[in-house]
Formats: structure tokens, C-alpha cells, sequence
């Protein structure tokens, strides 16, 4: 018997079922796969592949996997999260989700400083230079200039008023939505110094 095959070799670094339990359940929602991981089902379900109980050893085999499967996907949210903070924007909530780059949300400042690093143009004459920023309109600039910087890919920017009895004084924050690798890329091409 090799040296590595013995049981104790074995024991020294196999993870524990609650590490490996999350570490698959990590890696399958990065990759936007739906699985849940029951203990047991009395009959299959139809329609419904089941995981059975794995061993430890497995489950971080299966991890690894379906992380290498993403690879490409976190690779770009890396390089998205590492020019955000070059550039010292407040996004982060940058990550992947459902085998895409979520964006998080945005302060209006933090959306008007994106669009205009992505090219749009200040906010015109007839705006009060110490005028508060409106979501809505910082909104649809950032989205012009995110299509415009990406050869037209589309992001989703909607308004999260706070609610006005809980939080009167509160700004409103632009939640981002999520886009593709291949848009990632762009993206970060078109923040390059």
C-alpha cells in the first residue's frame, strides 16, 4: 500500500461533511445551479435528479469541479472588482451569482463618477453644480454609457427608494443587476487607465 492510501494519510485531510456540504453549496450557486441538498427523500421525485449522500472527499471534488467549470466567470469579476478599487468606486457588492457577474448597488455619486469614467459627459450648463444628484437621471446616464463603452450591452439600473416612514433622510441606491463574462470584459477594457 502507497503511503498516501493509508487511513491515516486519509483522515489528515479529508473535510468535515458540514465543510464540504458548504463548499458544494457554495460553488453550486456561483455556478447558478439549483440543488439543494437534502438529507434524504423517502422515493425519488420525478423529474428531479437527487444527490445522494456523498462522502466528504467527494462533495470538495465536485466543488472543484463545477469552480474550474466557472473559472472564467470569477477570473472576470476579479478583474471588474480590482479596477473598481483602482478606481476607488464604492461597488461592493460585485460577485458572482447564477453564473453571472452581479453588479450590486450603486449611490447615485458612485453611478454619475461610473458613467462619466465610462464616457458620458458632465451634466449640462443649466445644472447647479451643487444640485443634488437624481437617481433616476444619473440612472439612465450610466446606462447609456455603459452601452455605448460595451459595444451596446444592455444594464439593468433601477431606483431602491428607501421607504419614507423607516428612512426619511436616506439617498436612494441604483441597484445594477448582473451581466455576462464576455460583457465583463468589455466593461473593464473600456476602464482601463
Amino acid at each position: 500500500m502507497r503511503h498516501h492510501d493509508s487511513p491515516a494519510h486519509a483522515l489528515d485531510h479529508r473535510p468535515s461533511s458540514l465543510h464540504a456540504a458548504a463548499e458544494l453549496g457554495s460553488a453550486l450557486r456561483e455556478a447558478g445551479i439549483r440543488v439543494p441538498l437534502a438529507r434524504h427523500h423517502a422515493e425519488p421525485q420525478p423529474g428531479r435528479v437527487e444527490l445522494g449522500p456523498l462522502p466528504p472527499g467527494e462533495a470538495s471534488r465536485l466543488a472543484r469541479l463545477v469552480r474550474t467549470g466557472t473559472k472564467r466567470t470569477l477570473k472576470a469579476a476579479r478583474a471588474l472588482r480590482d479596477i473598481v478599487d483602482a478606481y476607488r468606486l464604492d461597488l461592493p457588492g460585485i460577485q458572482v451569482r447564477d453564473g453571472r457577474i452581479a453588479l450590486g448597488s450603486a449611490s447615485p455619486a458612485t453611478a454619475e463618477r461610473l458613467a462619466r469614467l465610462l464616457g458620458a459627459t458632465p451634466p449640462g450648463p443649466d445644472t447647479p453644480a451643487a444640485a443634488p444628484l437624481e437617481a433616476a437621471r444619473v440612472g439612465e446616464r450610466l446606462r447609456l454609457a455603459f452601452a455605448a463603452a460595451t459595444d451596446g450591452d444592455a444594464l439593468d439600473v433601477r431606483v431602491q427608494e428607501a421607504e419614507a416612514e423607516t428612512a426619511p433622510d436616506v439617498e436612494p441606491v441604483l441597484a445594477l443587476g448582473s451581466i455576462d463574462v464576455a460583457t465583463a470584459r468589455r466593461l473593464v477594457a473600456a476602464l482601463r487607465f
